[in-house]
C-alpha cells in the first residue's frame, strides 16, 4: 500500500512529547496517532459522536514498526476501513514521513460496532455501512 491509497489521512509534525530516551518516537505513539486518526474518520465520515450509546469497541490492535520517526518530523497517517463485515470492521493505517518520503509502520485494528446502553456488540448500523460505502472502495466480507 501507498498513502495515495488512503483517502483519510491526518497530518503533523512529531512533538516533542512523543520523543523516548533513545531519541525517536516511542512506540506507544504510534497506538496514539492510529486512535486520533480513528477517532477523526468516526466523526468526520461516519458523523458519530464518541458519546452515543452506539458506538465501537477496539478488539485488537497491531502496529509493525518499519523505520524510526525523529523529532519535528513531518508525519502523515493514513486511516481506512479495509473490511466491512456483519457486526465488526477493520481500520487499517500507515504513518509516512513525509519529510523522507518512506513508511514509518502500518497498523491493523479490528473494530466491533458495540451497544454501551445494552452492553453488547451489535450489528453495524445501516447509516455506517452507506457511509462507509460512499467514501471507500472495500471488499465485502463477513465478520
Amino acid at each position: 500500500m501507498a498513502l495515495a491509497d488512503f483517502r483519510y489521512i491526518t497530518r503533523f509534525r512529531v512533538p516533542f512529547c512523543d520523543i523516548d530516551m533513545l531519541q525517536h518516537v516511542n512506540n506507544a505513539s504510534y497506538a496514539v496517532w492510529a486512535e486520533t486518526a480513528r477517532c477523526n474518520y468516526l466523526a468526520e465520515v461516519l458523523k458519530e459522536s464518541l458519546a452515543s450509546s452506539t458506538a465501537i469497541i477496539l478488539a485488537r490492535l497491531e502496529l509493525d514498526f518499519e523505520q524510526p520517526l525523529d523529532y519535528r518530523e513531518e508525519v502523515a497517517v493514513g486511516c481506512r476501513i479495509s473490511r466491512l463485515g456483519r457486526k465488526s470492521f477493520d481500520f487499517t493505517y500507515e504513518m509516512w514521513s513525509e519529510t523522507r518520503q518512506l513508511r514509518a509502520a502500518r497498523g491493523l485494528t479490528p473494530i466491533v460496532a458495540y451497544n454501551y446502553e445494552i452492553n453488547a456488540s451489535i450489528e453495524i448500523p445501516e447509516r455506517w455501512r452507506e457511509a462507509i460505502n460512499a467514501y471507500e472502495v472495500i471488499a465485502p466480507s463477513v465478520g
